[in-house]
């Protein structure tokens, strides 16, 4: 059987602006993709008194002490207090490396440059430049080189945000931020920060039970949260195949990944994740456990797989010393157990 399943043709994609998608006060906000490095949990921050407004303060990055940025200022918004469970976005912008604090990632945004619609005023210091209406959601998009400017060229002067006051003042939560930090590599190893984005690639990094797996952005439509779904079971069908969702009029096949390839898979939970694979005339939802981050890696060097029983796994890597798996995706979805045949 071949169902011949292709993706997007490299036209299609070149035609395309892959955005990561987050909130701030409840509104959304996105910039290009291609200005960033990574996403990682919120780490300890060393809070700098005397600094820009909007300079939260630094931290070590990959032997870096790179900037930790609040927007909030410049959107005309007063920052809430800080949770264990917000997230940084770290770009680099010719060169200049930084973080924006966010409250959490919404999605990964594929936009057309058509669908971008210009503000209907002009000012050269606002860092929100086009409005994209997703669904019933309107996206602000940010400018990442005004910002950057905005950055480099504020004078120094005592922060009106004492932001120390912002952050958890329980222990325990004091303990996991010391955690991250200490987790971040101290010197950087496989990507440049002055890379070329002709040979860089952009994941999504993911877990299955205790192992690491990544996926190319490049054939990710978004991701959610399976507890936001009802499941439609389907009779008669393999046991990876968790049932039916509906996505926005789209009925797409979850795939339990663990189950699928064949590593052991508890029940599923409201905590668990979905990944939306784009193919060319089907979709199918990924289950996974933990969606960890999204990270820009470069001149990775990774072991092709031949074996049979890794048909799945396209690579294998090493980095910080843990082992990462790049999902084959055009083996699965083409995969004819995913396809149901009635007789």
């Amino acid at each position: 059987m071949n169902n011949d399943y292709t993706f997007q043709t490299l036209n299609t994609l070149e035609s395309l602006d892959y955005y990561i998608a987050f909130y701030i006060k409840e509104k959304q906000y996105a910039i290009n993709i291609k200005d960033v490095l990574e996403i990682i949990n919120i780490p300890d921050i060393e809070i700098v008194q005397v600094a820009p407004e909007g300079i939260i303060g630094i931290f070590n990055y990959k032997g870096l002490m790179i900037k930790v940025i609040d927007i909030c200022p410049s959107l005309g918004f007063t920052p809430s207090e800080f949770s264990i469970n917000n997230q940084l976005i770290v770009v680099c912008v010719e060169g200049n490396c930084f973080a924006i604090h966010t409250e959490s990632i919404a999605n990964i945004l594929n936009i057309h440059k058509t669908m971008l619609q210009p503000l209907p005023f002009d000012d050269d210091k606002s860092i929100i430049k086009y409005v994209y209406k997703n669904d019933n959601d309107l996206v602000n998009i940010i400018d990442i080189n005004i910002l950057e400017k905005s950055i480099s060229h504020s004078s120094m002067q005592e922060n009106k945000i004492n932001y120390l006051e912002l952050f958890p003042k329980d222990e325990k939560s004091k303990q996991i931020l010391k955690l991250r930090s200490n987790q971040i590599p101290k010197k950087q190893e496989i990507f440049s920060f002055s890379f070329d984005q002709n040979i860089t690639n952009q994941y999504i990094f993911f877990s299955l039970e205790n192992h690491d797996y990544c996926l190319d952005i490049k054939y990710v439509k978004e991701f959610t949260s399976i507890k936001r779904f009802n499941i439609t079971k389907l009779p008669y069908t393999e046991d990876f195949i968790k049932g039916l969702i509906n996505i926005k009029g789209d009925f797409l096949v979850v795939v339990d990944l663990k189950k699928f390839l064949n590593n052991n898979s508890k029940n599923s939970t409201e905590s668990n994740k979905l990944i939306i694979v784009e193919g060319k005339n089907f979709n199918i939802a990924l289950l996974v456990d933990e969606i960890k981050y999204i990270k820009s890696i470069a001149n990775v060097k990774a072991n092709r797989l031949t074996d049979e029983n890794s048909k799945y796994i396209f690579s294998e890597f090493i980095e910080d010393n843990i082992l990462y798996s790049i999902i084959n995706i055009e083996k699965i979805i083409n995969d004819e157990r995913l396809y149901i045949t009635i007789e």
